[in-house]
């Protein structure tokens, strides 16, 4: 997993030193990491795709491996998913993200279960909160963070992608 080469894609102003393009940083929600299990070839799994192609930095914590676990766990998805696939996914978040131990308590989300998504997003500078969560979708942005569907996400690496090739013919 995550051997492939790393393939960079910057966003106009972000870099992380003179001589490397940022990698954008997403989150991916509960609902969207499980949905890439359950489906491999929809919006989500492309994105999980994208990840271990080292094309995008993923932020992860505690929280989120924790709900991923808990969620997983519910009957609907044991009679669906192998629980080694969701450990194996939470193992992966854990070893090959950006990880954030300590989240700001500050931010609250409509629904205060979801309020640690966004702590993860002022904590490790996403550029994208990808969710299904309607009430998530529903702010937009949280400060620079854009809370987006997978489908948008997938639109805006294409975009990145046609960008970059343009500029190297």
């Amino acid at each position: 997993m995550l051997n492939n080469l790393a393939q960079i894609y910057s966003i106009e102003g972000r870099y992380d030193d003179a001589e490397k393009l940022y990698l954008m940083r997403l989150i991916l929600d509960t609902n969207i990491l499980l949905s890439a299990l359950l489906s491999p070839l929809g919006a989500p799994a492309k994105l999980l795709d994208v990840w271990e192609r080292k094309t995008i930095t993923l932020a992860a914590c505690d929280a989120l491996i924790a709900e991923l676990r808990d969620v997983a766990g519910r009957p609907f998805f044991r009679a669906r998913l192998r629980a080694s696939a969701a450990e194996l996914l939470a193992a992966g978040l854990r070893d090959f993200s950006l990880f954030c131990r300590d989240l700001p308590s500050g931010p609250v989300a409509p629904n205060p279960k979801d309020s640690f998504l966004l702590a993860l997003a002022e904590a490790g500078q996403a550029d994208f909160l990808v969710t299904g969560d309607k009430e998530l979708l529903c702010l937009k942005q949280y400060q620079s963070t854009r809370i987006i569907t997978p489908a948008a996400m997938i639109e805006i690496l294409k975009e990145a992608e046609s960008g970059k090739s343009s500029d190297n013919p």
